[in-house]
Parts: C-alpha cells; sequence; structure tokens
C-alpha cells in the first residue's frame, strides 16, 4: 500500500441550496450631473463664510487640485445673461445639458 491511508475515501459531496425569498436585484439609479454654476456658487459660499481658508484648504476638502477650484470658480465670470441661463436648468441635471469644460471656453 503506498501513500495516505486515507487516499482511498471518497470525498465527493453535494450541497443543495434553498432560498425561502427571492433575492431582489438593485435597482438602477438614474445618473445625475452637478450643474456648473451651482457648483461654483458652492465654492464661493464657502470661501466667503469662512468655512475654508482658501483655495487650497476647499482643494483638499474636496480632493481636486488648486488649479481645479479655480477653474470652477471662474465660471462665476461668464456674463450674468449666461450664468442665469444656466441656472434655470436646475440642479442636479437629468442629463448633462452643459459641461464645466464648454463654459470654460466662453470665459472672458
Amino acid at each position: 500500500m503506498a501513500g495516505s491511508p486515507d487516499c482511498n475515501i471518497d470525498r465527493t459531496f453535494v450541497y443543495q441550496f434553498q432560498f425561502k425569498t427571492t433575492v431582489k436585484k438593485p435597482s438602477i439609479s438614474k445618473k445625475t450631473y452637478i450643474n456648473p454654476i451651482y457648483l461654483a456658487r458652492e465654492y464661493k459660499h464657502m470661501i466667503e463664510s469662512e468655512e475654508v481658508k482658501n483655495h487650497a484648504e476647499l482643494a483638499s476638502i474636496k480632493g481636486i487640485s488648486r488649479a481645479r477650484v479655480t477653474q470652477i470658480l471662474n465660471l462665476l465670470k461668464l456674463e450674468k445673461s449666461i450664468i442665469d441661463n444656466i441656472e434655470q436648468i436646475g440642479n442636479p441635471m437629468d442629463r448633462k445639458v452643459i459641461s464645466e469644460r464648454e463654459l470654460r471656453k466662453i470665459i472672458h
């Protein structure tokens, strides 16, 4: 006899699971987009209310760069009529009507 004394034991087995309730699939949530003007106003409010000291602290809290904070805040330099039109879209947006990147192209 060679090998382990247990080598002849059959190790095959079958398990059968029965669930009493049906498993519900998670609902697919609808994706939303933040209105870039609302985001810029939020950042401006945080700085003006001294919730944060400066752009660097805001960037650290939000997990973005200082340059990115500046880019977002610069959206408030758009003409008032443009800002008003974008604000009328509402927040959050159900689809990406206009992006922050597109708005940056038209800042004076």
